[in-house]
């Protein structure tokens, strides 16, 4: 746990290859897409409602809209809007759905921070890579007997490693 939480809070501070860096930007335009996609959609449309609803102190923005609520809300909305439409992404050893938990989280916690891209880009990174690597280390397999919580997981884990990155 200590090497975990080390390398998620030091994740600013180090270069990522070029490769990673330009995967990362493709990753992240795909679920802003699937995000403004996804807000004409019911579910996209019963988020925005409920972000609306919700109030709070304005940390962050709703994609595809004028709502700014909390950042909790916020990545909620987001997150559900990316994955209205199922165009959002995968990773196909994990069957984890990274982008629809990571970016919304990693997007609302730049907002509240006051984050700039790069650090926004490291933190989409860290949660990618936290978020896959559990479910490996956990077993695929396992998870999937009976449950289908694979991607549950990672994705919490993900979305969790992306913020705590920026905080």
């Amino acid at each position: 746990m200590d090497r975990l939480s080390s390398y998620i809070a030091s994740a600013g501070d180090k270069a990522l290859p070029d490769a990673v860096e330009e995967k990362a930007r493709l990753h992240i335009l795909d679920t802003l897409a699937a995000m403004v996609s996804g807000s004409q959609l019911t579910p996209g449309q019963l988020a925005k409602q409920h972000a609306q609803s919700q109030g709070g102190v304005e940390e962050a923005q709703v994609v595809a809209s004028s709502i700014v609520t909390s950042a909790i809300n916020a990545a909620f909305a987001n997150g559900m809007m990316a994955h209205a439409d199922e165009t959002d992404d995968s990773h196909t050893k994990t069957l984890v759905h990274p982008g629809t938990a990571v970016v919304p989280a990693a997007l609302a916690m730049s907002e509240r921070e006051g984050a700039d891209g790069i650090s926004f880009l490291k933190s989409v990174v860290v949660g990618y890579d936290v978020g896959c690597r559990m479910i490996l280390a956990l077993g695929r397999e396992h998870l999937l007997q009976g449950s289908g919580a694979s991607p549950s997981i990672g994705g919490c884990f993900g979305a969790a490693s992306a913020s705590a990155a920026l905080s």
